[in-house]
């Protein structure tokens, strides 16, 4: 299997970040109709917390995608692209074409998980 261009991950990337944008305006929409009702009754107000949280939270999820998809599109501008970010080797081409908004390669991906688990 043949990698991907860097110029094909960039039009990933830019695919990809106006899904999350797409998704985080619906969300918005979400979080606006769930915080603008306001019940009477216990149980539908906690139901309607429960959603604002489920909301939020998501929300919090796909800005940090997004963010994850912006730091990768500097890189590409940068010329920086597909350099681990920990060791400045280049990234697994399987990986980047899976996963383009990767900072590292797979051995520094599972050292930090390693470390992490450890902590």
């Amino acid at each position: 299997m043949e990698a991907i261009s860097v110029g094909q991950h960039e039009k990933k990337l830019l695919k990809r970040k106006q899904e999350i944008a797409s998704v985080l305006e619906h969300l918005k929409q979400q979080n606006e109709e769930v915080t603008g009702n306001r019940h009477f009754d216990w149980l539908d107000q906690a139901w309607e917390d429960s959603a604002a949280r489920t909301v939020d939270r998501l929300t919090e999820l796909y800005r940090a995608e997004l963010a994850s998809v912006e730091r990768a599109h500097g890189r590409v501008r940068s010329g920086t692209f597909g350099s681990c970010r920990a060791c400045h080797q280049p990234i697994e081409p399987m990986r980047l074409d899976h996963f383009p908004q990767t900072e590292f390669c797979r051995e520094c991906r599972e050292f930090r998980e390693s470390f992490e688990a450890a902590a």
